[in-house]
């Protein structure tokens, strides 16, 4: 992986040659390298095998220019895996080609106060430590085989999943004073174990940190058993409004699918959370959300934004309450009622620093405040209703400025009677058709442990407990298969 100091080198002569450039009025340089490591699982009880296959890598790194030319007009070009004159050059050129009048785009981010906090990283992860990262994952299989043989379970089992490393490093200088850096590691780990008897039972479990030794593989491998043994026997149920608790992969589907607080899709009308909103009560006193990205140990966190703003904390939804938008720089000129939302969220992608994007706006870890209750007291409140633990093919449904959604119980989800969880829902057989209005309004109780989910597809990171609803509205399908 490239160091950092000749990151930054590269970045403030990349900003020095581009500057001297006769159509140049602003100009931003902006230099980043990213690694990921993958240690794939696959094994198969009756089929030998390693159960880890040969670790796989990637590697980017390149350059890119986001100018604003004497003629008004905005362009941005880039070069891959060029750090030289060459690629400055190759950058400019694109830049220029691909330069447009766009006369809201006033000027590239100004300073903005001193970084609070400093880089958390992990060498093993920067060095790629190839050893730990097969010990970590041959860690995770050992958990699942422990919970295997602890339940005598004896028909074929398949188990499948990755645990990924990834190190991230980036400058960005422009001619209005910014210079900054930062280096960030994540690495997660996802297992999906499936027992193949009469009818198959899968379960799947997550865990993330910024740190390889915090990971938790070996309870990822557990639980994925663990998951899997208890949706053994499923029932189907009927259509209707029921009680259900949320795990936080639920909730953190749901974010990803409809909880868009960009003021970018403000302006094109494309969000449930437009202005007429703001500062109004939307959701139960019992919920706040905040974009958080100085949690330490958390995938999201980030020090810098890659337009060079310092980072923090963001209240977004406070006791119901909706208080801000996510922005960056661009559309917090844009217009003058917008200057009060901070420029804090101008990210090129989501835990990784991609100088072959523009600036566009991401949130970084969203925090949903934890409650009181275990997740016994949840599923005690809710008494009669459902656990819902995984979701898929989550949409939204009458566009994008409609909170509804559509989405179907995929599986790790049980049937609760008299606040006891008494068996498997099958999977596939209920379909949710609601809202995200409904979602926030009809919450009943909180968990008090939080856990942090990146749903399939998605960037940010959600950090949440699970969540107890007075109602949602499932549909019963497959009815001819169950």
């Amino acid at each position: 992986m490239i160091d950092l100091k000749t990151i930054k080198g590269t970045c403030q002569e990349l900003l020095e040659f581009t500057q001297k450039q006769s159509e140049v009025k602003e100009a931003e340089a902006y230099v980043s390298c990213n690694t990921l490591n993958v240690y794939r699982i696959a094994y198969h009880s009756k089929i030998p095998s390693n159960g880890l296959e040969e670790p796989k890598s990637d590697e980017n790194f390149g350059l890119s220019l986001r100018i604003l030319f004497k003629d008004g007009k905005y362009g941005m070009g880039t070069s891959d895996s060029n750090l030289s004159k060459e690629g400055f050059r190759e950058a400019y050129s694109k830049a220029f080609a691909s330069r447009v009048l766009d006369t809201d785009f006033h000027s590239l981010a100004s300073p903005a106060g001193k970084m609070k906090s400093k880089s958390r990283i992990d060498p093993k992860i920067i060095k790629t430590d190839e050893k730990k990262g097969v010990a970590k994952a041959y860690e995770m299989l050992e958990g699942a085989f422990s919970e295997i043989k602890k339940s005598a379970f004896s028909h074929p089992t398949n188990i499948t999943g990755e645990l990924d490393l990834l190190a991230s490093r980036f400058c960005v200088a422009n001619s209005n004073g910014i210079f900054a850096a930062d280096e960030n590691t994540s690495t997660f780990c996802t297992l999906t174990t499936s027992l193949e008897a009469e009818q198959n039972a899968t379960g799947t479990s997550f865990e993330s940190s910024s740190h390889i030794s915090k990971l938790n593989t070996k309870i990822a491998g557990q639980e994925s058993v663990q998951k899997a043994l208890a949706m053994q026997n499923p029932r189907h149920m009927e259509s209707g409004k029921y009680k259900v608790v949320l795990s936080e992969s639920v909730v953190a589907e749901l974010f990803y699918s409809r909880f868009d607080l960009d003021l970018s899709s403000v302006d094109y009308h494309a969000t449930a959370f437009p202005e007429e909103r703001m500062d109004k009560k939307i959701a139960s006193e019992q919920f706040s959300v905040t974009d958080d990205p100085t949690l330490k140990g958390a995938m999201g966190s980030k020090i810098v934004s890659d337009e060079g703003i310092p980072t923090r904390k963001v209240d977004l939804i406070k006791d119901g309450v909706l208080v801000n938008y996510l922005s960056n720089d661009y559309y917090s000129k844009k217009k003058n009622e917008w200057a009060k939302y901070a420029p804090l969220h101008g990210f090129r992608s989501g835990t990784e620093r991609n100088y072959n994007s523009d600036v566009g706006i991401g949130a970084t870890n969203i925090v949903v405040a934890k409650g009181k209750h275990s997740q016994e007291e949840l599923i005690s409140e809710v008494k009669n209703g459902i656990f819902v633990g995984r979701l898929w093919y989550t949409y939204p449904v009458n566009g994008y400025a409609s909170p509804d959604f559509t989405s179907t119980i995929r599986g790790d989800s049980y049937i609760i009677e008299n606040g006891k969880i008494v068996g498997a829902l099958t999977p596939n057989t209920m379909r949710v058709l609601d809202s995200f209005d409904n979602f926030m309004k009809n919450i009943i109780a909180i968990g008090k442990e939080q856990k942090a989910i990146q749903a399939w597809g998605q960037e940010e990171i959600v950090i949440t407990p699970q969540i107890a609803l007075s109602e949602m509205n499932l549909k019963r399908i497959s009815t001819g298969l169950y």
